[in-house]
């Protein structure tokens, strides 16, 4: 078959991929090449329906950008994808503008460049799989480090911690030997003033470890707060005394004033004592002239204020917000001003003090005036106990200048005599009592031994916790002091043992086990589901402990008064008794138990920031929590019930941690029937209530707050 070249030509024309656009009569007039028409397969009357499902404004864009281009060799090119038969399809574009019928025209000739956009953007994707995979390897690399750094910091951490435990004993054990020879000792001047360097040698030691020791507790593993009944006189007069001897040796005064009328608060007295020690020995340190003054006051509301001045050298105004940061008296450079490197130390007094101030809910400021003193006050919110007030006449006020030469003490009120009226007290009773102390350490049985010299009681001492229970089944001791950290058998197996026999009335003397120990609180050594007192310990003391505590804890039969409560136990806030709790469930007195209800002002002001999100999370694993009671779920309860009562501890919201005891307590009760886990899954639901009723108090509270600023 013969055609002509017209023919041809407009066959080959046909066959090629193109469209056309232009305005006639004011429509817009679209045509397409044969071949490009089969290919989209639908007609096409708008610029827009070429392309499809593929939305673009491109064709619009570069069509308008032709129409309006006056340049002859005009060149546009783009590529733009199509909605095809064959699927989505890329063409490049070339856009030519010619004259047909006397109307301007675009003319575009496309080209499939479908593989070549495949490749591309295969290409890009690759090297973004390679981009991620890099840094997806140098994100592990980065995390592996740091894991190495973070594991040698707590190995380091826990160094430092076992370090100070260590080192605090022996420190603790010169100390009480050294005032024992200063007593016994009347010999020459030249030895005395040597037992006097080195007992404030001794003192100085053991501030700096028990620094390093809080610490290390406080970047590691936390420090815990364990409040008790104490005598705020006697807390402070333990003070002056500890912290005078470092004053006599650079012939400052220290003056001591309280003019509170409460005696007796409930307050931590082992971390209140070390700070008021940090404060005062850190104003000693750079006073060189006149002394340093502890004045004490009770304002409305049971709120206690410390302020504690010195005459010495004050502190720069740019320099006090840096001197609570750790180890920042090393990182000062001579010549900077007051607080700087001529001055001995780690460098941590400071920190410490903010630390532990924060965390008995208080903070501390700083006025000061170079060339004049500084002063540091912190103000406590303490319980008082009523029936203890003191009158305004027997306020402590005391100025300690007996170094100074020809004047002696004076101390212008009643100093608390607990010590020597007890003593003297047990020295005057008809019966005597034995005492068994087990401790690894020869000094620290010394030392414990020593506190209880010339009294009525018989002392027997076990180098480590096998020796002492071999004793303890040979006699009957009324007082039994255990070291927790013993070699063949630890404090705790003993305690266990002991309490085993009490139980079963093979011991009828006993009347109290204590734990004393330098490796720290209970809750370090027992788990949660534990407690003390199922451990067998009536009282559990963390060194370094005084004479007048072991000498109150000889005073009390715990195992026969049915009133006494456990100073360990006490809390800062009410708190439901766990006997009570269940009892009061059983009875559904759910009002009763909901009348102390949870609010903002329950909570310490350093973690408002993280109300809402504890709340947030606490109504979530509430629902959490009744799900897997419906479907009896015991162990996941106990771990859920767990993991909320320690969000609820670190909140301070004792009344919530008790009633997740309760919860984990139920679960533990072993089912011997269908109507116990009736039971069960009831009391738990109940529980849940009182939780969500408490829940719904802090919200209130928390929405209040907001509205009042």
């Amino acid at each position: 078959m013969s055609i002509s070249k017209t023919q041809l030509a407009n066959e080959m024309f046909e066959q090629n991929l193109w469209w056309s656009y232009s305005i006639e009569d004011g429509q817009e007039v679209i045509k397409l090449s044969e071949r490009l028409e089969k290919l989209l397969g639908r007609p096409v009357f708008i610029l827009e329906e070429i392309i499809g499902s593929c939305e673009t404004p491109v064709l619009r864009i570069k069509v308008s950008e032709a129409l309006e281009s006056t340049d002859e060799d005009m060149d546009i090119r783009f590529v733009a994808s199509y909605d095809t038969l064959k699927g989505k399809s890329s063409f490049q574009h070339q856009l030519r503008v010619v004259e047909v019928d006397g109307h301007k025209t675009v003319w575009a000739i496309c080209l499939d460049v479908s593989e070549m956009v495949a490749l591309e953007r295969e290409i890009v994707d690759a090297q973004g799989r390679l981009s991620i995979a890099k840094m997806q390897e140098r994100e592990a690399l980065l995390q592996e480090q740091h894991q190495v750094l973070s594991t040698s910091y707590d190995k380091q951490s826990r160094f430092l911690a076992f370090l100070s435990h260590e080192l605090r004993s022996p420190l603790l054990g010169i100390s009480s030997l050294v005032k024992r020879l200063r007593s016994q000792i009347d010999g020459p001047e030249e030895v005395l003033n040597m037992l006097k360097a080195i007992n404030m040698t001794a003192q100085q030691s053991t501030y700096l470890v028990n620094d390093i020791l809080t610490y290390s507790q406080t970047e590691y593993d936390g420090i815990k707060l364990h409040p008790s009944r104490v005598s705020l006189t006697e807390l402070l007069n333990n003070v002056k005394q500890l912290t005078k001897s470092i004053a006599a040796d650079k012939n400052l005064i220290i003056s001591l004033v309280y003019t509170g009328e409460h005696d007796e608060v409930l307050v931590d007295s082992v971390r209140l004592t070390q700070v008021l020690i940090n404060l005062i020995v850190n104003a000693i340190k750079f006073t060189q002239f006149g002394g340093v003054n502890i004045e004490v006051k009770e304002n409305q509301e049971s709120e206690f204020v410390f302020t504690i001045t010195d005459s010495g050298e004050g502190i720069a105004e740019d320099k006090i917000e840096k001197i609570f940061e750790p180890f920042a008296q090393i990182e000062n450079k001579e010549g900077e001003g007051a607080y700087n490197t001529r001055y001995l130390g780690a460098g941590l007094g400071l920190f410490v003090v903010q630390q532990l101030v924060t965390l008995m809910g208080g903070k501390i400021n700083v006025t000061s005036e170079v060339g004049v003193g500084a002063s540091f006050q912190f103000s406590l919110n303490l319980s008082v106990y009523e029936s203890d007030k003191i009158s305004q006449k027997n306020a402590v006020e005391d100025v300690s200048n007996s170094h100074l030469p020809g004047k002696k003490s004076t101390v212008k009120v009643n100093e608390s005599k607990q010590n020597t009226d007890t003593l003297d007290a047990v020295k005057s009773g008809h019966e005597s009592y034995k005492v068994l102390i087990a401790d690894d350490s020869s000094i620290n049985r010394m030392v414990l031994a020593g506190y209880l010299e010339n009294s009525k009681y018989e002392i027997v001492e076990a180098k480590d916790g096998r020796e002492a229970w071999e004793l303890f089944k040979e006699q009957a001791f009324d007082y039994v002091l255990l070291d927790i950290q013993m070699p063949f058998m630890d404090g705790i197996q003993v305690s266990k043992k002991i309490n085993e026999i009490y139980k079963s009335s093979a011991n009828s003397h006993l009347k109290g086990v204590f734990a004393i120990t330098a490796g720290g609180e209970a809750t370090d050594f027992i788990s949660d589901n534990e407690t003390t007192e199922e451990m067998g310990f009536d009282e559990w003391l963390v060194k370094p402990v005084s004479k007048n505590q072991i000498i109150q804890l000889l005073q009390k039969d715990y195992r026969n008064a049915q009133a006494t409560t456990s100073s360990y136990s006490v809390e800062y806030k009410k708190s439901l008794d766990m006997k009570t709790l269940i009892e009061d469930v059983e009875e559904d007195n759910l009002l009763q138990m909901s009348e102390e209800l949870p609010t903002i002002d329950d909570i310490p002001e350093q973690f408002f920031d993280l109300i809402e999100p504890f709340i947030t999370e606490m109504q979530k694993s509430l629902k959490e929590l009744d799900t897997l009671n419906k479907n009896a779920e015991l162990d996941l309860i106990k771990k859920k019930a767990h993991y909320l009562k320690g969000n609820c501890m670190l909140f301070q919201l004792t009344g919530l941690v008790n009633l997740f005891k309760a919860i984990e307590n139920l679960q533990s009760q072993t089912e011997t029937s269908s109507s116990n886990g009736v039971y069960r899954e009831q009391k738990t639901s109940e529980l849940l209530k009182i939780i969500i009723t408490g829940l719904k108090s802090l919200e209130k509270s928390v929405n209040i707050s907001h509205n009042r600023k």
